[in-house]
C-alpha cells in the first residue's frame, strides 16, 4: 500500500484512539461472561457443563466467524462494519433479558453478541493497520490495552449490576453499553486503503460527458461489480493465506492459546470461590488482571519496534511462561493475596502477547492481507476457545476438581509456545525461496531481451 498523508500521523492517532475505545467496549462484552457464567448457574440450574456453553459460545461465535467479518469488513469498510457490529451486540445482549434457558442465552447473548463483538474486533484491528506503517507495533500495543482496560472495567461493572439490578437489568444496561460502538464506528473515516481499493473499482470507462441521470442508472451496477471484485479478491487472498506455512504455525499456536486461555476465563470466578473467595473479591480478582495486562500490552508495543528482540520471540516466551503459570494455578490459590498475585502475573504475560496478534499478523501475510489474515487466525483459534470451557467443566464433574482442568490448560499453552518456535525458521525459508524466485524471474528476463536483441539484430542484417 502506499504511504498515505495520513499514515503514522494527523488522523491516524484520532483513529488509533477511536479504535481504543470500540476495543474497550467490545472487551466488556467479552469478558462478561466469566461473572455471567455463575449468575447462570444459580438462576439457570442446568450444570456446569451445559452452563460453560454460553461463555464458549460467546468466544467461539466471536472467532468462528470471523472470515465472514472480515469479508464484510473488506467489502463494506470500516466504519459500516462497526457500527453493524455494535447494532448486533445490542440486539444480541438485549435479547438476553428475554430468555428463560440456557439454550436462550445461547442463541442470543451467545451466537448474536458473538458476531456483533466479532465485527467491532476486526473493524478496529484492520483500520488500525491502515493508517500506522512505521509506528505499527507501538500502535498495536496502545490499542490492545484498550482489551486490557475492558477486562479491567468489564468483570467488576458486570458484578455490580448483577447485585444491583439483576441479571435480567445487568443485560438491557451491557446492550446500551455496546451500543455506544456505533458512535466510534461513524468518526472512522474510510482508510487510505479502502480509498484506494474504491478508487480503483468506481474507474470505468465512458463518456466523462454523460449527464446526471446516466450516472444514476449506472450507478448501482458499478456497486454490484465493486463487491464482486472484493469478494473475489478475499477468495484468492484466503488461498494464498492458508499455503503460507509460516503463518499457519502461528495460528496452530494461537489455538491451543486460546483453548488454555478461554477455560481460565469461564471457570476462575467458579475455582476461586471455591477456594473460599466472596463473589464480590473474585470479580475484583480481573482487576488485578486487567492493570497488568493493559500495562503489558502497551510495554510489548515498545519492545516489538526493536528490531534486536522481535516479535516472534516475544510470542514464544510470554506465552510459555503465561502456560506454566497457569499450571501452577492450584497452588497459588491457598489465600486471596496469592490469587491476586497469580491474576497479576498472568495479565503480564497474556497481556503482552495479545499486543503482538497484529503485527506478527501483518509480518506473515502483509497489510494488503491482513483483513484476510486476521478473519483465518480468528476462525481457526476459534476451535480451541469453542472447546476449551465445556472440556474443563467435563474434566471438572470428572476429577471432582479443577486442578487437572488447568494443568491441560496450561499444558496448551506450554505447546503452543513450541510450535511458534518454527515460525522464523519458515518464515527465512520462504522469504529465500522467493527471493531465488525473483533472481531467476530476473535472469530469464535479461536473457530473454538479449536473444530478442540478437534476432533482431539477424533480421536487420538479413534486409
Amino acid at each position: 500500500m502506499a504511504q498515505h498523508k495520513n499514515t503514522d500521523r494527523g488522523y491516524a492517532w484520532v483513529v488509533l484512539v477511536i479504535s481504543w475505545l470500540q476495543l474497550v467496549i467490545c472487551s466488556i462484552v467479552y469478558y462478561s461472561p466469566a461473572v455471567v457464567n455463575t449468575a447462570l448457574l444459580e438462576k439457570m440450574k442446568e450444570g456446569v457443563v451445559k452452563t460453560s456453553w454460553v461463555g464458549s459460545t460467546v468466544y467461539g461465535t466471536f472467532m468462528f466467524t470471523a472470515p465472514v467479518t472480515s469479508s464484510l469488513t473488506n467489502v463494506l469498510g470500516g466504519r459500516i462494519a462497526a457500527v453493524l457490529g455494535g447494532l448486533l451486540t445490542l440486539v444480541g445482549v438485549s435479547a438476553a433479558f428475554f430468555a428463560t434457558s440456557v439454550d436462550g442465552m445461547i442463541v442470543s447473548y451467545g451466537l448474536a453478541a458473538g458476531i456483533g463483538s466479532g465485527l467491532m474486533d476486526v473493524s478496529a484491528a484492520v483500520i488500525i493497520c491502515h493508517y500506522f506503517h512505521k509506528y505499527l507495533p507501538l500502535a498495536s500495543g496502545i490499542q490492545m490495552s484498550g482489551g486490557g482496560a475492558g477486562m479491567l472495567i468489564g468483570p467488576p461493572l458486570v458484578r455490580y449490576l448483577l447485585d444491583t439490578f439483576g441479571l435480567c437489568g445487568m443485560f438491557l444496561i451491557l446492550g446500551a453499553i455496546a451500543a455506544n460502538a456505533c458512535v466510534c464506528g461513524m468518526m472512522f473515516r474510510p482508510s487510505p486503503h479502502e480509498q484506494q481499493a474504491g478508487t480503483k473499482t468506481r474507474e470505468t470507462p465512458g463518456d466523462v460527458t454523460r449527464n446526471l441521470m446516466d450516472q444514476e442508472v449506472e450507478e448501482q451496477p458499478e456497486v454490484r461489480t465493486s463487491c464482486l471484485q472484493r469478494l473475489r479478491s478475499t477468495g484468492s487472498e484466503m488461498r494464498t493465506v492458508l499455503s503460507n506455512v509460516s503463518f499457519m504455525l502461528y495460528v496452530l499456536s494461537y489455538t491451543l492459546w486460546g483453548f488454555g486461555e478461554s477455560i481460565l476465563y469461564v471457570h476462575l470466578t467458579n475455582f476461586v470461590e471455591s477456594k473460599g473467595t466472596s463473589q464480590q473479591n473474585s470479580a475484583m480478582l480481573y482487576i488485578a488482571m486487567g492493570i497488568t495486562s493493559t500495562i503489558a500490552r502497551v510495554l510489548a508495543g515498545f519492545a516489538g519496534t526493536d528490531p534486536t528482540i522481535g516479535v516472534f520471540m516475544l510470542h514464544t516466551g510470554m506465552l510459555g511462561v503465561a502456560g506454566f503459570l497457569i499450571i501452577l494455578c492450584p497452588l497459588l490459590s491457598g489465600s486471596y493475596l496469592l490469587q491476586v498475585l497469580f491474576c497479576s502475573m498472568y495479565g503480564v504475560y497474556s497481556g503482552g502477547a495479545m499486543a503482538l496478534v497484529k503485527p506478527i499478523t501483518v509480518d506473515l501475510v502483509g497489510v494488503k492481507q491482513l483483513a484476510t489474515g486476521y478473519g483465518v487466525t480468528n476462525f481457526i483459534g476459534g476451535l480451541g476457545l469453542l472447546l476449551g470451557p465445556p472440556f474443563a467443566g467435563f474434566i471438572k464433574e470428572v476429577s471432582g476438581s479443577y486442578g487437572v482442568s488447568f494443568a491441560c490448560c496450561g499444558s496448551a499453552l506450554v505447546i503452543g509456545s513450541l510450535f511458534s518456535l518454527g515460525i522464523p525458521i519458515f518464515k527465512r525459508s520462504s522469504t529465500s525461496s522467493d527471493s531465488h524466485d525473483k533472481d531467476m524471474d530476473e535472469a530469464a528476463a535479461e536473457e530473454y531481451t538479449a536473444v530478442a536483441s540478437e534476432t533482431e539484430g539477424q533480421m536487420l542484417h538479413i534486409h
